[in-house]
């Protein structure tokens, strides 16, 4: 009878259920704070819009006036629960990192607590089968199973307690419910005039057919032309029906002179497009050989893909943020044939750096250098992007 045998079949319902329990908390906190810096961004946009509507609004008069003001309302209404939204996720996000944390704690716990317990168990009935007799086996395994029994609900009960709670945290997220489509509508009939008066003047007289002393004349009907207003320019996106990736700006390609040099592990040199990128290159590259470790973020020791990437571009001055698509940031480089050093390839649930002559370094295991791809078991490939911009 093996010890080490007999534990492990009675502990792997309870490792199936910290197997549930993997995921990119990481990712998820790192979601938290971008939430927490788009909340106060809002704020910022909203105090600064509304400073520009009152400087505007004091000497503007008339129909479109009447309009702009309605539609100010409604913005605000919408960046204030835009605002709220932001917040409400902040806060979710850190609290389902807490509570698959904590179960993912109680449940190793529990794991080492049956070990601990039926450890003595087993040796006890080893000793004793030395006797001939498979009696005290049989009784042991019995027993084990009975107090494993117990364990595995414990930790079902940790399960279905995450379960439960995030599935509370879900329920307190909701988009602001309001309309914006009208928002950048043209303002009123083209028929009525926009004033353009300094704040302090009398509103201007409209022109009449009749201009005795006191008399009321009837407004003129002049047909101003007023501008229609123009689309969105916003082009139709491809297909990509297997992810949803940014749209950026496409890369613009270094200008002759520009970039810095980077020295490659097979002695070849090449020029970064900056001196961000660059350092950012040879940061990764200080790391070749270095174990893969899923959650890993420190150089040198321990990393995983996106771990490599964040913490090679943070060295270099500029933050990145921790999920691998969320690295999809800065601008979008058109094809592979553009790449240059620092840029990264990106998938959803993988990420890379290319190094330069269609070389990418990545938190394999250990960390290595490859070919450029756009393949990655079976990952949606979100495309090349340059977070230096």
């Amino acid at each position: 009878m093996s010890v080490q045998g007999l534990l492990l079949g009675l502990v792997a319902p309870m490792e199936d259920h910290l197997a549930t329990l993997d995921g990119d908390t990481g990712g998820a906190g790192a979601a938290g704070e971008a939430f927490g810096r788009a909340q106060g961004a809002i704020e910022t946009v909203q105090g600064d819009h509304q400073t520009a509507a009152n400087a505007l609004l004091g000497g503007w008069w008339g129909e479109r006036a009447g309009a702009y003001t309605d539609r100010l309302g409604t913005l605000n209404g919408a960046l204030d629960g835009m605002s709220t939204a932001a917040t409400a996720a902040r806060e979710v996000a850190a609290e389902a990192v807490d509570l698959i944390t904590q179960a993912r704690t109680r449940i190793d716990a529990l794991i080492q607590g049956f070990i601990d317990e039926a450890g003595p168990i087993v040796q006890a009935a080893l000793v004793a089968q030395q006797g001939g007799a498979p009696g005290p086996v049989l009784d042991a395994t019995a027993q084990l199973q009975a107090i494993a029994s117990g364990y595995v609900e414990q930790s079902a009960a940790e399960l279905e307690r995450v379960r439960v709670g995030l599935a509370g945290l879900v329920g307190r997220l909701s988009a602001p419910e309001v309309a914006l489509e009208e928002v950048g509508a043209p303002l009123g009939s083209d028929a009525a005039p926009v004033s353009t008066t300094p704040a302090g003047a009398a509103p201007p007289a409209m022109a009449g057919d009749g201009g005795g002393s006191g008399g009321s004349g009837s407004g003129g009907s002049g047909s101003g032309g007023g501008g229609s207003g123009g689309s969105d320019g916003g082009g139709s996106g491809g297909g990509g029906d297997t992810a949803t990736k940014p749209r950026l700006p496409a890369a613009i390609p270094p200008q002759p002179g520009d970039g810095m040099d980077v020295n490659l592990p097979d002695g070849s040199t090449v020029a970064a497009p900056n001196e961000i990128a660059a350092a950012a290159v040879r940061n990764a590259l200080s790391n070749l050989g270095v174990p893969y470790v899923w959650g890993g973020t420190t150089p040198g020791e321990a990393l995983d893909c996106s771990g490599l990437t964040m913490t090679s571009y943070a060295a270099a001055g500029l933050e990145i943020p921790r999920h691998s698509a969320g690295q999809a940031i800065g601008a979008e480089v058109p094809s592979a044939a553009e790449l240059l050093p620092g840029d990264l390839v990106v998938w959803d649930g993988h990420v890379a750096m290319c190094i330069g002559n269609g070389q990418i370094v990545e938190a394999g295991d250990p960390v290595q250098v490859g070919d450029v791809r756009t393949t990655n078991s079976g990952m949606p490939f979100l495309g090349f992007y340059r977070p230096t911009g």
